[in-house]
């Protein structure tokens, strides 16, 4: 779906994934937000006609890119009730309750895949104790997804946690 909207004297347009000012350039969060809000009913509307599981997979991970996060959290969830054991939609769902500010839930979602050694439900696995301050369980889970190989994402918690908590990567000779 392509739309254009004109928003406070400025016209932007929706590409399917993202938002463009006349210029090219993304607009900012604040504006992204109300832009996405005014398409909100069309995009809710065709992901009710869209049975497709890939698609629906697609469609959940361009609406968490574009901070649609309400939308992503019910396309991830659709996509789970049809495939409980889809790994990455879990790790997808975890990542936009934690955008969501709910990284206690998000903790709780993967607990039946708590033994998964997926990177990315790993990296959920981790990065939820860091929002709730429980930086123990962030490093031992951190320690598990660093074992699997890191990436940037997984240094930047890592970095997250040894800010808020250097005595837990203190060496003791």
């Amino acid at each position: 779906m392509r739309k254009t909207i004109e928003l406070d004297g400025q016209t932007y347009t929706w590409d399917g994934s993202r938002w463009f000012d006349s210029s090219f350039l993304i607009p900012p969060v604040a504006v992204v937000s109300k832009l996405n809000a005014r398409i909100e009913d069309d995009l809710n509307a065709e992901d009710a006609k869209t049975s497709n599981v890939r698609a629906l997979v697609a469609r959940a991970r361009k609406a968490h890119a574009a901070g649609q996060y309400d939308r992503a959290e019910k396309l991830a969830r659709n996509v789970l009730s049809r495939e409980p054991a889809n790994v990455y939609m879990l790790s997808l769902l975890c990542a936009v309750l934690r955008k969501k500010g709910l990284p206690d839930k998000a903790n709780e979602e993967p607990e039946a895949f708590k033994n998964s050694k997926r990177t990315a439900l790993l990296m959920s696995r981790a990065a939820a104790p860091c929002d709730l301050e429980r930086w123990e369980e962030a490093k031992k889970e951190m320690g598990r997804v660093l074992a699997k190989g890191g990436s940037e994402e997984a240094f930047l918690v890592v970095k997250r946690i040894k800010k808020a908590r250097p005595d837990l990567y203190e060496r003791i000779d």
